[in-house]
């Protein structure tokens, strides 16, 4: 099981699946037979081949492959076995015209291989509705189109698909002409000896048959181990079914995602029509200077980065009080550089320990002379007030204040709307409590916290009496941010708040 190290060099991106468990399994939800004809589109070391022929079968298997060391390795493998044909062809760029069909087909396609400009193009000529530049959705797609009427395939590929937005128009397909017959999530880690880069991998099995109107998806979750995947293929699968999909509402899902929800409330709160995050606020990126090791500073008691960033001379720093924001044109004097919010998970309020130079030089930098690099977007949220969210979070999502500082590109900045800036608290305190990191975390799986996904969580607004006791509150923990590491402890108030809010606490009591 190998992969290729440099991304310059990630030409085939093939994980091979040498895990007996997973493949047993997979072989077992294709249920071929000696009759079926078995397409295999990325066949690497051909394990899934094997893993047929394991269990006593022979039907006939057309295995495409395009790195040609390994078809020499599955030709020399393969060559007493007649109803094998090995091919050495782009799967991804065989011509419409003499596409074949096939009772079943199954694989684990490469995940994210590099494609050069000129495959892109044809790529994006081949299939001009998907995300050209993961490649597993590619493949996912064309094997779809050449399965026989009632065929299944059946393929590992990280959970990304699910519900990232660059996947709309594949989950809109799939949903539209066929029958998901199950999906299983499991840890990467599942595949011995290997870093992905995705946190989860995901088994879908899919029939070329028109869904039911009512059609559910069965979602089978909490695996310890990889022998529990040779579980699902008897009765006791039941036991590790966490929930049923229904494609109606997929469909009314934003962007057709598959949100996974294991608590009654999250599944409620998502099926109703409560208003997101995108409707009180404006959600943006940041800043970025193009250079930071030139134009960005840090405070002499930050360690972080010493060798890389000068530490910032106390005189040089904004401080004039008679400007309510630094001028978009820069600041023509010797105190130009401006506190700007960074990355990094701390609580409702994060110290000035980093310094943007905004002199009128260096603003003709970012916006004219290295435009191309630098990134001067969402200029009219500069040194406003707001909430700051990491770009990317460890366990559980955070967010501190944007007290009219900078933000840079690594933060998503929301900024409630002018009728909404009194709820500015009451939103700051809901990103840091656990009800939102659970939504967040059901929408998208990922540590990824993107502009576009914080766009989709419901927000729910309670009576003015709560909001001002939740602003009270969140102004506590502000202070005592500022002061020290805001600890799990003391949020055990905010989080029964929004728990009592979003019928947490109240479906518990049910339960």
């Amino acid at each position: 099981m190998v992969a290729p190290a440099k991304r310059k060099q990630d030409l085939f991106q093939a994980y091979y699946t040498n895990c007996s468990f997973i493949t047993s399994y997979m072989v077992g939800l294709l249920e071929c037979n000696n009759q079926t004809s078995v397409l295999e589109p990325c066949a690497g070391d051909g394990v899934f081949i094997d893993e047929i022929i394991r269990q006593g079968l022979n039907p006939q298997i057309k295995a495409y492959e395009l790195n040609k060391e390994s078809i020499e390795i599955l030709r020399n493998k393969y060559i007493q076995n007649t109803n094998i044909e090995i091919k050495n062809e782009d799967f991804l760029l065989l011509l419409a015209l003499f596409r074949e069909k096939y009772d079943r087909v199954i694989a684990n396609p490469p995940y994210g291989a590099y494609q050069t400009p000129a495959k892109r193009k044809l790529l994006k000529r081949e299939f001009p509705s998907l995300y050209a530049k993961e490649s597993y959705g590619l493949f996912l797609a064309r094997s779809m189109e050449m399965l026989k009427q009632s065929g299944r395939l059946v393929f590992i590929v990280p959970d990304t698909y699910l519900t990232l937005h660059v996947h709309e128009r594949l989950r809109k397909e799939i949903i539209s002409k066929y029958t998901i017959e199950s999906i299983t999530t499991f840890p990467s880690n599942f595949f011995p000896g290997v870093n992905f880069g995705y946190a989860g991998l995901s088994i879908i099995s899919i029939l070329n048959s028109p869904p039911k109107r009512d059609q559910k998806i069965p979602v089978y979750s909490k695996l310890k181990s990889q022998k529990d995947l040779l579980k699902l293929l008897t009765k006791e699968k039941k036991k590790y079914e966490v929930c049923q999909l229904s494609y109606n509402q997929i469909k009314r899902n934003p962007c057709y995602a598959f949100f996974f929800p294991s608590e009654k409330w999250i599944s409620s709160v998502l099926a109703s029509k409560a208003k997101t995050i995108n409707y009180y606020c404006s959600v943006v990126t940041g800043f970025y200077s193009g250079n930071d090791a030139k134009y960005l500073r840090r405070s002499p008691h930050v360690t972080r980065g010493a060798k890389k960033y000068l530490s910032i001379n106390e005189k040089e720093i904004c401080k004039d009080t008679d400007i309510l924001s630094p001028p978009l044109d820069g600041i023509n004097n010797l105190a130009c550089w401006v506190p700007i919010v960074k990355g990094g998970n701390k609580r409702f309020y994060k110290p000035s320990e980093w310094f943007m130079n905004w002199s009128t030089e260096a603003i003709h930098e970012y916006c004219v002379t290295n435009k191309k690099k630098a990134r001067f977007q969402n200029s009219q949220y500069y040194f406003q007030n707001g909430i700051a969210v990491p770009m990317v979070s460890s366990s559980s999502i955070t967010a501190s204040l944007i007290d009219g500082r900078l933000f840079d590109q690594s933060i998503v900045g929301i900024f409630p709307k002018v009728k909404y800036t009194n709820l500015t608290y009451y939103i700051l305190g809901f990103f840091n409590t656990e009800v939102c990191n659970r939504l967040i975390r059901t929408i998208n799986a990922s540590t990824n916290n993107s502009a576009n996904y914080i766009k989709k969580i419901p927000l729910l607004i309670p009576s003015n009496e709560l909001v001002e006791q939740i602003t009270i509150e969140v102004e506590r923990l502000i202070k005592l941010a500022a002061k020290k590491q805001i600890q799990e402890s003391e949020l055990k108030k905010l989080n029964h708040y929004f728990n009592l809010i979003y019928g947490v606490e109240i479906v518990q009591q049910v339960n």
